[in-house]
């Protein structure tokens, strides 16, 4: 009806735009006065409802979501109304103030005017009647959102009777005998006076027939199955391997169990044995039990008792098993709770009987609560111990916020499983329900979510290639937009499960999205989530097709490792522009305010970015013009190295001894850079030689050239050749010149002719020469006088000196 109710008045709200624009000839569809007329009778009724006290818990949440409801309704109906009255306005602004000296105006004029002036006061009436009639059902949902939290106060602070009073237990069991009694009886008036063979072969054959198959469901088939998963089951198989065997056997330990109680219960309800209380019974056990099924499943999946390889919990083998028991107690212990006391209500229960089975139920519960949290609470402390002892205080792993949200939930858990029976047994009965059971909700919601989770790492480590860099990102991309969407799902179901209403979730909706507004700024915060999803998405598609680009396509086509790596550059700039465009254009941000801050900050921004933008500039132009290139042999200062990767501030050299040097763009638009391999690979070989005066120097040109014509790294063409180059101070100079067909091994193809060139000189008796020097001793006297161990003569200079510093 409220979808219906919507689609009418945007039909409306269109028809009264575009007859405003014809002229006011043209009816619009429909009136907005109806949808204000039920408005105005929705809140007359609730009133009255309020007024004579007609509300329950479960009534005054049906009627504050239909309020919230309409409160949405009637802010958009404003919305739209103001959007259709701006242009009328604009218009009437546009045709002037009517004259005031008297004189008369154009009919045509005039009779424009009277029409607007219609068109504005049939717009300007709606408007007025929705704020009022908005005012008055936001004050009817606060009336009704105190009298639900008085009445839930009430509830929880409520004490009753002890239900193990003896006089209470009497009555609890007179309560369950004629529930039992009623269901007896309208089996025995349907089955009439047949005998009994005839309602076994007539009523009852088909649901002995369908128990049986569930039976082989649930225990043959399904163990068929998971057996032979699990002997597939070991550590080398891969994450998505791993994945899959874990959904499978998720599917065949919920699925196969679930069928068989969908098919028994299908077969009792066609058996026309059951009444409104059997069949209230049977919907009550068909629910429970496919709680029951789900839990289980989900803890296998989770401790694994009997597969540690597809184990996500940190337990070991025999602490999981007892994990998995517990846990699937505990969901035994909310089936049996869901049975008899969640629809209890429904079967007209007493007081009595309620509060007797939710005090055994907690108390059960508590226990297997209390045995599951320590049961964790020492397993983790002894993963924990094991790996500190394998770090020293310097590797202590960083404080993990994720860590202490564990230890505050496990906390919580074990005050519940103390707190909510004792609030049982001693009259609380609304009290100890709130602070049992929506504790072990969370927790399964909280699990599933972990699961989930836990699928979206799996996944995005199988999807990537070990030892590339590059490609993790998509994957941590992937865990945290999975991380995102699990907390914006998980949040409403938590909010449910705590208390809050539809009309909570409502009106949580509609601040998201709609907003608040601080000062005259509205900040709505879905327009950034949106904007963090699109940003994301775009971000995580730009980086995938990268990782294809690089894995798959380039690989293929004939391009140098620098083209390859400059398209790959200019894809991630162009995704990620694009990102942010879609990003923007989708949420609607009105990025005009931002134009003053902008205005106000640009100069001081100009100034302390400038080398940022320099460099990010330079970097563009490197990646267009290509000076250098990945892969590129570059040297810069004397320094030289090899290009790895050209990057938005900075290109990152890898030199030869490993080192990684990193050199600002605009440094290398601005300065001086020797490239070995722009254009090829080719470049030029010099090793220099020296031969003794008196060698024969045309001997010495044919050693050298026939050294160099069988060297392989030397090009044939342009052949090697040999320079006499000069007369030196010891030798005659010579150099050996050719052209490396890769310049990259200069250094190997230069050490290995200098060892060609030793080895065929000495073949050749060919002298390289070495300096020779004469050295004078000045006081040879003095030195022959200490070798022979005499006196050492003192000169006549050194004692006249010696007078001089005696007179001073």
């Amino acid at each position: 009806m409220l979808k219906f109710l919507r689609l009418i008045l945007f039909a409306l709200l269109l028809g009264v735009t575009h007859a405003a624009a014809q002229g006011p000839d043209v009816a619009p569809p429909v009136d907005p006065a109806d949808f204000l007329d039920d408005v105005t009778s929705l809140a007359d009724r609730t009133e009255a409802r309020l007024a004579d006290g007609r509300f329950s818990t479960s009534s005054i949440e049906v009627a504050r979501s239909e309020l919230e409801q309409t409160r949405q309704d009637l802010a958009e109906l404003l919305d739209q109304q103001s959007a259709a009255l701006a242009p009328l306005l604009a218009e009437r602004e546009a045709l002037g103030a009517p004259p005031e000296d008297g004189t008369e105006e154009a009919p045509e004029i005039a009779t424009q005017r009277a029409l607007l002036d219609e068109t504005i006061a049939r717009f300007e009436t709606v408007q007025k009647r929705a704020l009022q009639a908005q005012t008055r059902i936001g004050a009817l949902g606060d009336t009704l959102t105190d009298l639900r939290r008085r009445m839930f106060t009430a509830e929880l602070f409520t004490r009753q009777p002890s239900p193990v009073n003896p006089d209470r237990v009497a009555g609890a069991h007179e309560s369950f005998g004629l529930r039992g009694a009623a269901i007896e009886r309208e089996i025995r008036a349907r089955a009439g006076d047949a005998p009994v063979i005839e309602v076994l072969t007539d009523r009852l054959a088909l649901p002995i027939l369908m128990f049986l198959v569930a039976l082989a469901l649930t225990f043959w088939v399904r163990g068929w199955i998971v057996k032979g998963l699990l002997a597939s089951a070991d550590e080398e198989l891969s994450n998505q391997r791993k994945l899959a065997l874990d959904l499978a056997l998720l599917i065949a330990r919920a699925a196969l169990p679930a069928l068989g109680l969908i098919l028994v219960a299908q077969a009792l309800r066609n058996s026309g044995l059951l009444g409104p209380n059997g069949l209230l019974l049977l919907d009550g056990a068909t629910w429970s039990l496919s709680i029951a099924i789900g839990a289980y499943a989900l803890s296998a999946a989770y401790f694994a008792p009997s597969a540690p390889a597809l184990r996500i919990s940190t337990l070991g083998d025999d602490k999981a098993r007892r994990a998995h028991r517990w846990v699937s107690a505990l969901a035994a212990i909310v089936v049996l709770d869901r049975l008899l006391v969640g629809s209890g209500n429904a079967n007209r229960l007493t007081i009595d009987a309620l509060a007797l089975v939710n005090a055994v139920l907690l108390v059960l519960g508590g226990l297997i609560l209390w045995r599951l949290i320590k049961a964790i609470r020492v397993a983790k402390r002894e993963v924990e111990a094991e790996a500190d002892e394998d770090l020293t205080p310097d590797e202590q792993p960083p404080w993990q916020p994720l860590d202490s949200v564990g230890r505050l939930m496990r906390f919580v858990a074990l005050v519940a499983s103390v707190l909510a029976p004792v609030l049982a047994l001693v009259g609380y009965y609304g009290a100890s329900r709130f602070v049992f059971y929506p504790v072990v909700y969370s927790a399964a919601v909280l699990g599933i979510c972990a699961l989930v989770y836990h699928a979206a790492r799996f996944y995005g480590r199988g999807a990537v290639l070990e030892g590339e860099a590059a490609e993790v990102e998509p994957a941590t991309l992937l865990q945290v937009i999975a991380g995102i969407l699990l907390a914006f799902i998980a949040a409403p179901i938590l909010a449910g499960i705590w208390g809050a209403g539809e009309a909570d979730l409502l009106a949580a909706w509609s601040a998201l999205v709609d907003g608040f507004s601080v000062g005259t700024v509205t900040i709505a915060p879905m327009d950034f989530m949106i904007f963090a999803v699109v940003f994301i998405a775009g971000y995580t598609i730009t980086r995938m097709l990268q990782a294809v680009l690089r894995r798959s396509v380039l690989p293929a086509v004939r391009l140098d490792e620098g083209v390859q790596s400059a398209l790959l550059a200019g894809i991630g700039y162009i995704g990620i522009g694009i990102a942010a465009l879609v990003a923007i254009s989708t949420t609607g941000l009105d990025l005009s305010n931002l134009a003053i801050v902008a205005g106000a900050l640009s100069v001081g921004i100009g100034f302390g970015l400038q080398n940022v933008v320099n460099n990010f500039v330079s970097g563009i132009i490197l990646l267009i013009e290509r000076p250098i290139k990945a892969g590129d042999w570059v040297e810069i200062n004397g320094a030289h190295g090899t290009v790895k990767r050209v990057k938005v501030r900075s290109t990152e050299i890898q030199k030869f001894d490993r080192s990684t040097m990193f050199v600002p763009n605009a440094d290398l638009i601005s300065g001086t850079v020797i490239n070995w391999t722009h254009g090829d690979s080719l470049g030029r070989l010099i090793v220099s030689v020296g031969a003794a005066y008196g060698s024969d120097a045309r001997q010495v040109e044919r050693v050298l050239l026939q050294i160099a014509q069988a060297n392989p790294m030397l090009a044939r063409r342009p052949a090697p050749y040999i320079l006499f180059t000069g007369f030196g101070a010891d030798s005659i100079d010579f150099e050996v010149r050719g052209v490396l067909r890769d310049v990259n091994n200069i250094m190997t193809a230069a050490s290995e002719i200098r060892f060609a060139i030793y080895e065929k000189f000495a073949e050749e008796g060919i002298e390289i020469p070495f300096a020779q020097r004469d050295l004078n001793f000045r006081n040879v006297e003095e030195l022959g006088a200490a070798f022979r161990g005499d006196p050492v003569p003192v000169r006549a200079e050194k004692d006249e000196k010696n007078d001089d510093l005696d007179k001073r």
